[in-house]
């Protein structure tokens, strides 16, 4: 296997990197799609799909174990620089997709599996993300590159269940999510 190499900018050269720009927006949009899900997941399950309060608490808590877990097995592919960026693209893709897929569950259980394959893959490719964020930017800029990594994160974390609400007042709980 051929070893990747890293184009770090040298010390002097620009902090904020297109692939630090790049990460940066990646968070923001995944964060603002499953923020959005997020707001919308009380509702869907009692109001939707007639769930109760314990249901989605079950589901949270196994969703977030698993992505914790899979950090676990995100590190060792983020160890590995020629995998580190499939195991980054793969885990927003994946997530984007499971999540997407919760809109069109009928049954509580549906979306306890989608749910928790969407937060495993989230799990496994923090690590990958962090470890691509620190090959595209030079090591005296870590402290600024992750601080704006985690500030569009944020941002989307806010922007979520605002876009839930606009969503909501103009299509139906359902058609949001």
């Amino acid at each position: 296997m051929a070893k990747a190499t890293t184009h770090a900018p040298e010390h002097g050269q620009p902090w904020l990197t297109p692939g630090g720009r790049g990460i940066g927006a990646a968070s923001l949009l995944s964060d603002l799609g499953h923020e959005v899900l997020t707001a919308l997941l009380p509702a869907l399950l009692s109001t939707t799909l007639g769930a109760s309060a314990s249901a989605l608490g079950l589901i949270e808590g196994i969703a977030d174990g698993l992505a914790g877990v899979a950090r676990l097995g995100g590190g060792a592919l983020a160890d590995d620089p020629v995998r580190r960026r499939a195991a980054a693209v793969g885990g927003y893709t994946s997530t984007a997709v499971l999540s997407s897929l919760i809109g069109g569950a009928t049954a509580a259980w549906q979306v306890g599996v989608l749910r928790a394959g969407a937060w495993a893959s989230r799990g496994l490719r923090v690590p990958a993300r962090n470890a691509l964020l620190a090959d595209v930017v030079a090591p005296t800029a870590y402290g600024r590159a992750y601080g704006f990594e985690r500030f569009m994160d944020n941002l989307g974390a806010i922007g979520g269940p605002l876009l839930a609400l606009a969503l909501v007042a103009a299509v139906s709980v359902r058609s949001a999510t």
